[in-house]
C-alpha cells in the first residue's frame, strides 16, 4: 500500500519565512558589518524574503532526494543545510551589488560574503529543522495509520478465511467423508477427524497473527490436503518436491498455503478422469504451488482468494506474489520473508 506524505504547502512555507526573515533581518539590522544599517525598504525587504525562500525550497528538494537514498536523518539535515546556505550566500552578494547601485551602499566586501554565508547558515539551520520536524510528525502518524490498517486487512483475511472454513458445504463434505471412514476403517477415520482438528485448531491459534514460520504452516497445508484427499481419493494427486532446508529463518502469511489449495480445488473440475494435480516447490525466495488447468464451467467463486493474498503481501514486503495462468497449468509464487519482516 503507498501513502503519499503530506506536504508542507507553498503557503505555509511562505508563512514561515516570512516570520523567520522578518527576525533575521532585524538582527542583520542590529549586528550588521556593513557600514551602514540596512534602510528600511519594502522593495528589498521583499527580495531579502524572496531569497530565503528561495533557500527554504532548496532545503526542501534536497531533503526529499536524501530521504529517498534512505540516508540517516543527521545527514539529510546537515546535507540539505548547507545546500540552502550556499543559495543563500550566492543569492545574498547579487543582493548586496543591487543594494549597492541602488541605495548606495558599500559594495559587497569578504566579510559581507563571510557574514551573510554565517547569516544564511543559521536561517537555513532554523528552516531544516522546522521542515524535519513537520516530516517526523507526518511520518509518525502515516506509520501509526499503515499499522492500524494492515491490522486490520491481517484480521479481515483471517476472519473470510474461517468464514470459508465454517461454511456448511465444506462442513458437510467433511462430515460425510468422515461418516463413510466410521464404517470403512475405524483408525483412518480417527485420523481424519484428528486432521479436521489440527485444521481448525491451527486456524484458530494463528488467526490474528501477521505472518509465521513456512515450515509450521507447510505442515499445515500437508494436512489440509490429507482432508481433501479422503474425499477425492485417487482424482487428486499432489507431487511435492519441497526441499525444507530453504525453510529456515523464512516465514509467510498464515493460511496462505490452504487457501491457495482451496483456490485449485474450487476452480477445477476433480473425477477420475480429469484429476487435479497439485505441485509443491521451494526456492530460496519463493514458495510455489500449482495445478493443471481444467476449469470448471461455474466455480462459484468471487476471485478474492488471490487478491487476499496479493494484499496481504502488499503490506509485509515489496516483493511480489507471481501468478501465472496459462491453458495448462495455473502457477501461484508468493514470497518467502525473511525474520526481520515480523
Amino acid at each position: 500500500m503507498n501513502i503519499e506524505t503530506p506536504k508542507l504547502s507553498p503557503g505555509w512555507r511562505l508563512v514561515i519565512v516570512f516570520i523567520v526573515g522578518m527576525v533575521m533581518f532585524s538582527i542583520v539590522a542590529i549586528a550588521s558589518k556593513f557600514r551602514e544599517a540596512p534602510r528600511p525598504n519594502l522593495f528589498f525587504l521583499l527580495l531579502w524574503i524572496a531569497i530565503i525562500y528561495l533557500s527554504f525550497e532548496v532545503i526542501h528538494q534536497l531533503q526529499k532526494k536524501l530521504v529517498r537514498k534512505n540516508l540517516n536523518s543527521i545527514w539529510v539535515f546537515l546535507g540539505s543545510s548547507i545546500g540552502g546556505t550556499v543559495s543563500y550566500t550566492v543569492s545574498f552578494y547579487f543582493y548586496k551589488w543591487l543594494d549597492y547601485f541602488i541605495l548606495g551602499s558599500e559594495p559587497p566586501l569578504v566579510q559581507h560574503i563571510l557574514f551573510s554565508a554565517i547569516n544564511g547558515l543559521a536561517i537555513c539551520i532554523i528552516l531544516g529543522l522546522i521542515l524535519l520536524t513537520y516530516n517526523w510528525k507526518n511520518q509518525y502518524y502515516i506509520s501509526h495509520i499503515e499499522n492500524e490498517q494492515f491490522k486490520k486487512e491481517i484480521i479481515k483475511a483471517n476472519l473470510s478465511i474461517l468464514k470459508n472454513q465454517l461454511d456448511p458445504h465444506f462442513m458437510f463434505n467433511n462430515f460425510n467423508t468422515l461418516y463413510y471412514l466410521i464404517d470403512e476403517d475405524g483408525a483412518l477415520a480417527q485420523r481424519f477427524l484428528k486432521n479436521i482438528a489440527s485444521v481448525y485448531r491451527y486456524i484458530l491459534q494463528n488467526n490474528e497473527k501477521a505472518i509465521i514460520p513456512i515450515s509450521r504452516e507447510y505442515e499445515m497445508a500437508r494436512q489440509y490436503l490429507l482432508l481433501i484427499e479422503q474425499r477425492y481419493k485417487t482424482a487428486l494427486k499432489v507431487h511435492d518436491t519441497v526441499d525444507s532446508t530453504f525453510f529456515e529463518h523464512k516465514s509467510v502469511p498464515p493460511l496462505v498455503l490452504q487457501q491457495l489449495i482451496e483456490n485449485a480445488v474450487k476452480h477445477n473440475r476433480i473425477d477420475e478422469h480429469s484429476p487435479l494435480h497439485i505441485y509443491f516447490e521451494v526456492t530460496e525466495n519463493y514458495f510455489t504451488v500449482k495445478n493443471n488447468n481444467n476449469p470448471k464451467r461455474t466455480s462459484g467463486t468471487t476471485g478474492t482468494g488471490l487478491e487476499n493474498i496479493t494484499k496481504r503481501y502488499d503490506f509485509l514486503t515489496e516483493n511480489k506474489v507471481i501468478i501465472s495462468n496459462t491453458e495448462e497449468e495455473f502457477i501461484v509464487s508468493i514470497p518467502l520473508l525473511s525474520a526481520t519482516n515480523e
